[in-house]
């Protein structure tokens, strides 16, 4: 099904530079011999393997927004399963979900960058032996949470489909072999109302508890490093704080393109908010655009990381720009 060609190219511009970009940026670290990243380095390429599979999932399932009434609507709209089945609805469920991955990834971030400052001998410790295990447990628990929640609060059959049937039809044509996945907000039986509730409400709370993790811990870590509670030495505090600047910049990219996109799509429909046809198509479009966003992030916040690739496309950098990490 075609949208437009805004909604047709854009997103696979961003597939195909993410691909290059995030094993640019774990051949960056993994090479890296000189400055060390220590444990960190894990979660950077947990990070960029998580990237790498979201871009891909938009690769297989593309996926497009539409509202109506009091009513949103998220449809594949091409590719192998284009045509109509139960596994291809699920796995418009599994495509969402990779926006709370994004959060559970961040939050083990945060996490991290605030016990290595807190309590760095726990880290040591622990990390290795179950810290990136749990790191892992988190991401997935947001993952398959919100894919589950998901595609039982959404509908796909019967009278979520009737509700968006003539809306749907006149903006795309026939909706018959269609994947969708529905959620109705008011005008349907309490019990499509009430699964669609539930559903916005978990999703919004797995977004909302992590955005204010983020905030909490953000201003932990940067009064820590401001008041020196650390036994660091000043040029690893400095490095600590590129590090959290370049987590800032990872942080505000999901907020921009994935939460406000999902909030604006649900929560517009809550309340009847018509919203206009290109800010629906664009949420997609702009949820395709961070697993480039994120590996850009970090490669040009963190200026080792910066130098050696402008180095490596023959960018010639003047000795004192070249700057040196240590441990951490």
């Amino acid at each position: 099904m075609f949208v437009n060609w805004a909604h047709f190219l854009i997103p696979k511009i961003f597939i195909v530079l993410s691909l290059i970009a995030n094993p640019i940026l774990v051949n960056l670290i993994h090479t890296e011999k000189v400055f060390k990243f220590g444990d960190y380095r894990y979660l950077l390429y947990f990070f960029a393997g998580f990237n790498v599979t979201s871009a891909l999932s938009d690769l297989l399932v593309p996926i497009c927004v539409h509202t109506y009434r009091y009513a949103t609507v998220v449809f594949i709209t091409e590719g192998l399963f284009e045509n109509r089945s139960h596994f291809a609805s699920f796995l418009i469920a599994y495509r969402c979900a990779f926006i709370s991955g994004t959060y559970g990834i961040l939050n083990a971030h945060f996490i991290f960058r605030f016990l290595v400052l807190r309590y760095n001998q726990f880290v040591v410790q622990h990390f290795n032996n179950s810290g990136f295990g749990a790191a892992c447990g988190l991401v997935l628990f947001h993952w398959f949470s919100w894919a589950i929640m998901t595609d039982i609060s959404m509908g796909a059959d019967g009278e979520v489909r009737d509700y968006i049937r003539e809306s749907f039809e006149e903006s795309y044509g026939s909706m018959e072999n269609v994947n969708t996945k529905v959620v109705i907000f008011s005008e349907a039986s309490p019990g499509v109302v009430f699964r669609s509730w539930v559903g916005t409400i978990y999703v919004t709370f797995l977004a909302t508890y992590s955005i204010i993790l983020y905030f909490v811990l953000g201003y932990k870590i940067m009064s820590s490093l401001n008041r020196g509670l650390t036994t660091m030495s000043h040029k690893t505090t400095q490095m600590q704080k590129q590090l959290f600047l370049a987590l800032f910049v990872q942080t505000a990219i999901p907020i921009c393109v994935s939460f406000v996109p999902c909030t604006i799509s649900l929560y517009g429909s809550a309340f009847r908010m018509d919203s206009l046809s290109w800010i629906n198509w664009s949420a997609s479009v702009a949820v395709s655009s961070f697993p480039f966003l994120d590996p850009m992030a970090i490669s040009l916040c963190l200026p080792a990381l910066r130098n050696k690739l402008l180095l490596r496309i023959g960018y010639r950098l003047s000795p004192n720009r070249i700057q040196t990490i240590p441990c951490l």
